[in-house]
């Protein structure tokens, strides 16, 4: 018996050695490698019976690279008639010899809407949600040796048993976010944790003076046989030298998970405070068994603590910062969602141009690189869940709703520049006779304790079409809401009103703005400009200027408001969209879709949030003109602006809200030059646009005239009104010709 118990034990100790990255073949490799899967992919847009099959013959389908989707085009060419349904992706590998002795991972990091995996024909599962990162473990799918057919069934279909149902946005199908081959030691930070980094940094306490940290490392150990593992943190400052460590030892038995937590201490700690200093810290977890070191995973630490006052906003290390920003869509004109990251790195330097300090990411999980630019550039982010519109009332709804909240808020949770977790936007029981009337309201409740229980360090809210009345208001931590006072209903005046009376209802809720705008197609304009039907084929830039010209006004004499989001950024696709000349999208963004015009409303937002010298002469693009006389309006950061027209000046004037006027100005026949200048901080601004004036020719019997109401009048929709000019009693009269 002793032989037999010695030999058992010696057995034992060369499996622990032949185990994890103790062995020569591991130890070799590095703790973790990835591998792209960018090119060489086969397309085919609609139903493949059997493109699962490694034989299956697919030489007639299209070559892609990712990222991908099949709505690029038709998603935004109005109709509503984009395609929605199967697409399948086919891609050939070989098994590399380095992943011998290794856990290998698939991982994607965005398919919309529904995923299912298939690896050698081997279904190895689907995901459900259109913007979270997943992951396959494939090693025992893998061919020992040789090729591996990749195969992915992708479906955009609508699902009542998943969110979002329904969207005021184009939901395109694709792979349009990268696909990568992750491969790591058996013994490893969890990858499978929600497809999250594994590893959470709780800022359970931060001060100017100390940082306490409490920290929990996802372990696997996906060898045969229980190994102890020496698992290492170390907080490293931004110049490369330690702050703080912990070491301890755990173990793990074969095929098992597990958990590590510790506490650390960060000693007068260099805040990361927005953008104004968004100085990071890195944390660095290293997993060794027997000294050799088996994966590390490295993650970015901004240290900072908040709060947001009912009564004086958000407040940001103890000092008051004014969140106002943007709502942005991840599409753009002729990609739809298959961006790249020179894409993702423009639009954000586009919103860090125009001043804002804060970015709504709606509606919906947006990609780690925009994180973090985000959270190396100081900007404070609303992270949203795609829970849109309509609630269903089934288990299989709710329990998705939930599961891609935990996605959002464990992949997102080491983002410094993430300070609010939303859990929904505008949702509604939109048939209350066929599903439960307090639907919508038990799911928010459920989210808003999810939420609160992944991460207590931040705060939930919610973009509601409300008021404070509701019970949606009092769900989540803070609430933000979405109104359009002068565009879908009301007048401009309206917002303040409201405004006021919600905060006088509710002293004690913490209130923003998250959506309020204005459509504006840069090639229609007007004066005297009126508020047209947002319905309509008319949306003239002029009005989006006024429109939040008044909206920022009210906004900023009410400190209380913790955040104001402009709705939007960026033109974007919602395919059954028609209005304002351009059918497919919303055009409530300050800058078109292709962002290459940035709208008037760009430029007044540029003049009150920008540190930057700001000088623009608003409608620039009104031409040709055929009133005589005309307001010449300048945004601008300067004190006082000097307007020059045709090389005579107009003079100059000062403005306390950055609107400059110059009102009854009298334009010349033909082309008119007009130029404004000012400076700012010793630096001289030049704005310059050309105006063609020409006077409409003069009307005569017999002619007929025709009236294009572009839905103006009331109707809603565009109409065109002919009439004939007749003299009758020494006058010219019209006469309807329709």
């Amino acid at each position: 018996m002793k032989i037999l118990s010695r030999f058992l034990m010696l057995a034992t100790m060369l499996g622990g050695l032949a185990a994890g990255c103790a062995t020569t073949a591991a130890a070799d490799h590095g703790p973790r490698t990835e591998r792209p899967l960018v090119d060489a992919w086969k397309f085919h847009r609609g139903a493949a019976p059997g493109a699962e099959a490694v034989g299956f013959d697919d030489q007639a389908w299209q070559a892609i690279a990712l990222p991908h989707t099949w709505n690029a085009q038709d998603g935004q060419d109005g109709g509503g008639n984009y395609f929605r349904g199967d697409g399948w992706y086919r891609r050939r590998f070989p098994t590399e010899a380095a992943w011998r002795g290794r856990r290998v991972f698939l991982q994607f990091d965005g398919a919309n809407r529904t995923a299912e995996v298939f690896l050698n024909g081997r279904r190895l599962g689907l995901h459900r949600g259109g913007f979270a990162r997943f992951r396959f473990d494939i090693t025992d799918a893998l061919n020992a040796s040789g090729e591996n057919l990749l195969a992915v069934r992708v479906n955009n279909d609508p699902h009542d048993n998943m969110i979002p149902v329904s969207g005021d946005f184009t939901f395109c199908g694709g792979l349009y976010r990268a696909v990568s081959i992750v491969a790591t030691d058996p013994v490893h930070v969890d990858l499978l944790d929600y497809a999250s980094p594994g590893v959470y940094v709780r800022q359970a306490h931060v001060t100017p003076e100390t940082a306490q940290l409490q920290v929990r490392v996802k372990l696997a150990n996906d060898a045969a046989v229980a190994n102890d593992l020496t698992v290492r943190i170390t907080i490293v400052d931004a110049a490369g030298g330690t702050v703080a460590v912990s070491e301890s030892g755990t173990s793990l038995l074969a095929r098992a998970r597990g958990e590590l937590r510790r506490d650390l201490v960060v000693k007068q700690p260099h805040l990361w405070d927005g953008q104004a200093d968004p100085y990071l810290y890195e944390v660095r977890t290293e997993i060794l068994v027997r000294g050799r070191l088996c994966d590390e995973v490295r993650l970015p630490l901004g240290l900072r603590f908040f709060s947001v006052d009912p009564a004086r906003g958000f407040f940001l290390n103890g000092h008051y910062l004014d969140l106002h920003g943007v709502c942005r869509h991840q599409d753009r004109l002729g990609q739809g969602w298959a961006i790249s990251e020179a894409d993702e790195r423009e639009d954000f330097e586009m919103i860090e141009e125009l001043g804002a300090t804060t970015i709504r990411e709606s509606h919906y999980q947006q990609s780690q690189f925009w994180n973090d630019l985000a959270d190396r550039r100081g900007m404070v982010i609303w992270a949203e869940l795609a829970y849109v519109n309509d609630a269903k009332d089934n288990p299989e709804f709710f329990a998705n709703a939930q599961e891609q909240l935990r996605e959002l808020i464990r992949q997102n949770f080491h983002h410094p520049a993430i300070f609010f977790w939303s859990i929904g936007n505008e949702t509604f029981v939109r048939d209350p006779k066929t599903i439960a009337p307090d639907t919508n309201d038990r799911l928010l409740r459920e989210l808003a304790a999810v939420a609160r229980e992944e991460d207590d360090t931040r705060l939930s809210t919610y973009a509601s079409n409300g008021d404070v009345r509701e019970p949606r208001a009092s769900h989540p931590d803070i609430i933000g809401f979405n109104h359009y006072f002068g565009w879908y209903d009301g007048a401009l005046d309206d917002f303040a009103v409201w405004a006021d009376r919600q905060h006088a209802a509710r002293p004690d809720l913490r209130i923003g703005m998250s959506e309020f705008g204005a459509g504006a197609n840069p090639a229609q304009h007007e004066e005297p400009v009126h508020q047209p039907v947002a319905a309509s084929q008319w949306h003239p830039e002029e009005w989006q200027a006024s429109f939040h010209e008044a909206y920022w006004q009210a906004m900023a004499a009410r400190p209380w408001l913790w955040g104001k989001y402009v709705w939007c950024m960026f033109d974007f696709a919602s395919d059954g969209r028609n209005e304002g000349g351009t059918p497919g999208f919303n055009d409530k963004g300050l800058v078109t879709a292709d962002r290459k015009i940035r709208k008037d409303a760009f430029y007044w937002y540029q003049a009150n949030w920008s540190k930057k010298p700001v000088l623009h002469i608003t409608s620039s693009r009104f031409t040709p003109r055929t009133q005589p006389v005309t307001t010449v309006k300048v945004y601008s950061n300067a004190e006082a602006v000097e307007l020059v027209i045709n090389g005579v000046s107009h003079g100059t004037r000062r403005s306390p809200n950055h609107i400059f006027l110059w009102p009854g100005v009298t334009l010349a026949a033909g082309e008119n030059r007009i130029e404004a200048t000012a400076r700012r901080d010793g630096q001289l601004l030049t704005d310059r646009c050309a105006w063609v004036y020409a006077a409409p020719a003069t009307p005569s019997p017999g002619q007929q005239l025709v009236l294009h109401t572009n839905g103006n009048d009331g109707s809603g929709s565009p109409r065109e009104l002919r009439f004939d000019l007749v003299r009758q009693a020494g006058c010219l009269w019209l006469r309807s010709a329709n």
